[in-house]
């Protein structure tokens, strides 16, 4: 019986390193801080368009974290509803592509939108039944290793993303807008190789409702969660202030273009900065979180997201210094900083009550829900007040965040305290 339970962990393990691998390959080439607002942002020059794209990404992430929330207690095979819900929707990034193919390039925006939001709403769906599979099957001392091994090889497809771009961007007999169809295209491709490695995951036997489902009585009980879990509590608005603070990452590379006069050709080795940094912040989140704790990890992060606005205001006031000096090292950092989220997500796995556990995921996201508008804000700020004001509201954001994270208690002591 141990035997048999020992390879299902292990299955299990390297069938959700996959998926989440070949889902953050496809990630790396529908880029929210690279490559989706420089698409946008070239064929239709609004500004506002990108946030409102990356708004209703996150809008649709949360709004159907929140209306999962409720039905997955009833669920009865995680595996098998996951892997449903994924089929249903991220093939759906191969369509902007054959408009691109047919030049039909505004339309390709349209459906771009549209098949952005529908990947977050996926995205939104899964993650509380997916966080049952990783927590029921997966060994919590591997929880940080699967996610950053998960980032680790997604980058690489990430990073491959970019010497693509770079390739096409910087080579004049390509044409910048068919190079996005091929880019698309290949991104949709590992998003439909994410659903099948979900396919092979197997569930593990776990109690499960029957009958109606309250969804009243559900949200009405959900805010007594902060009260019954003392440190997740405390985590909540060191989260809030980070997820806000990031608000400025995709338009560090519309800033580098407009403000400090970057060639569309060295651009692209810009874009390529950023794809290197997420899997090695893949590894590097993962591997904080197991070998330091998830609370050093948030620690750590703030410091992440205060770095590229602060080393992009320095960009400015030193002007006689080549702005690649400044720019590789903020964009590498956007880079690493789009694996932060691991430190929440093991942090509240860990430090949660296993029956609080879907229903604080689904609390976090009713927590961080304004946050999803930040996109669009960030896109009218940099649009009517410039990105100085946008890296400085950012910068405000951070510093209390920071203060806030140093209070964090860490996983064994909330153990220990019983909190």
């Amino acid at each position: 019986m141990q035997q048999q339970k020992s390879t299902l962990y292990r299955n299990n393990y390297w069938f959700l390193v996959l998926e989440g691998a070949f889902f953050m390959g496809a990630i790396g080439f529908y880029n929210a801080g690279t490559v989706i607002p420089v698409f946008i942002n070239s064929i239709t020059g609004s500004k506002q368009l990108v946030g409102l794209t990356l708004t209703l990404g996150s809008a649709f992430m949360y709004l159907f974290r929140l209306f999962i929330g409720p039905f997955v207690p009833h669920i009865k095979n995680h595996t098998r509803f996951t892997t449903l819900v994924m089929f249903l929707t991220r093939p759906l990034l191969l369509i902007p592509s054959i408009f691109i193919f047919n030049g039909r390039n505004q339309a390709a925006v349209i459906v771009l939108i549209v098949a952005y939001a529908a990947l977050w709403a996926c995205d939104g769906m899964v993650v509380p039944v997916w966080s049952e599979v990783l927590a029921n099957t997966v060994d919590e001392n591997r929880h940080g290793r699967l996610l950053g091994s998960q980032m680790l090889l997604g980058g690489l497809a990430g990073i491959g993303a970019g010497i693509l771009i770079n390739v096409f961007l910087s080579n004049p007999l390509f044409d910048s807008t068919m190079a996005y169809g091929w880019i698309f295209l290949t991104g949709g491709v590992l998003a439909t190789l994410s659903c099948v490695m979900m396919a092979l995951t197997k569930d593990a036997p776990h109690p499960y409702k029957t009958g109606k489902v309250n969804i009243i009585a559900y949200f009405r009980v959900l805010p007594k969660h902060l009260k019954n879990e003392k440190g997740y509590a405390k985590m909540m608005p060191v989260q809030f202030l980070f997820l806000s603070a990031t608000m400025c990452n995709p338009f560090f590379i519309l800033f580098a273009g407009e403000s400090l006069a970057i060639p569309q050709n060295i651009i692209a080795k810009l874009i390529l900065a950023q794809l290197i940094g997420v899997p090695l912040g893949g590894w590097f989140w993962g591997y904080i979180c197991d070998r330091f704790g998830p609370h050093n990890g948030i620690r750590l992060a703030g410091f992440n997201i205060l770095l590229p606005a602060v080393l992009s205001l320095l960009a400015l006031v030193f002007k006689g210094i080549s702005p690649m000096i400044f720019m590789v090292p903020v964009l590498f950092l956007v880079g690493v900083s789009s694996g932060i989220w691991a430190c929440y997500f093991v942090y509240t796995i860990q430090i949660v009550r296993p029956e609080s556990r879907s229903a604080c995921i689904v609390l976090t996201s009713v927590i961080t829900l304004p946050t999803a508008f930040t996109g669009y804000l960030a896109g009218y700020i940099s649009e009517k007040a410039g990105f100085v004001s946008l890296f400085i509201v950012c910068i405000t954001l951070v510093l209390p965040g920071l203060v806030l994270a140093f209070r964090l208690p860490s996983v064994n002591s909330i153990r220990e305290k019983g909190l």
